[in-house]
């Protein structure tokens, strides 16, 4: 083997050591930065689950207040229309007691 064959395999497996070394780092990085995100993605799992309650509360929570402000709104209209019905009915009752009065005295002036 001449002298350049050898340097040649000499540099050559240097060269693949150095390169296995490099593959080593690099997976060892990638199983180490995969793991973090592994776990940074747990976290944000987690924070989303949370998220997803307490918005989940607060749905619950406004279709409540939107249900007592239309019972709310439905007995102020109830109430309205029952005091107006209530008003109608002592005018009637009002008017029906003066009118026998005014025919009366209408009566009493014709003669």
């Amino acid at each position: 083997m001449s002298i350049e064959e050898q340097i040649r395999t000499l540099a050559k497996a240097e060269l693949e050591t150095q390169l296995a070394d490099v593959e080593n780092r690099m997976k060892a990085s990638y199983k180490r930065d995969s793991k973090e995100l592994r776990d940074d993605i747990g976290a944000v799992r987690d924070q989303l689950e949370e998220m997803n309650a307490v918005l989940s509360d607060l749905v619950s929570r406004i279709e409540k207040l939107e249900e007592d402000l239309s019972n709310r709104f439905g007995l102020v209209v109830k109430l309205r229309k029952y005091t107006l019905d209530q008003l109608m009915s002592e005018y009637k009752r009002l008017t029906g007691s003066m009118r026998p009065d005014q025919e009366e005295s209408v009566e009493n002036a014709e003669i």
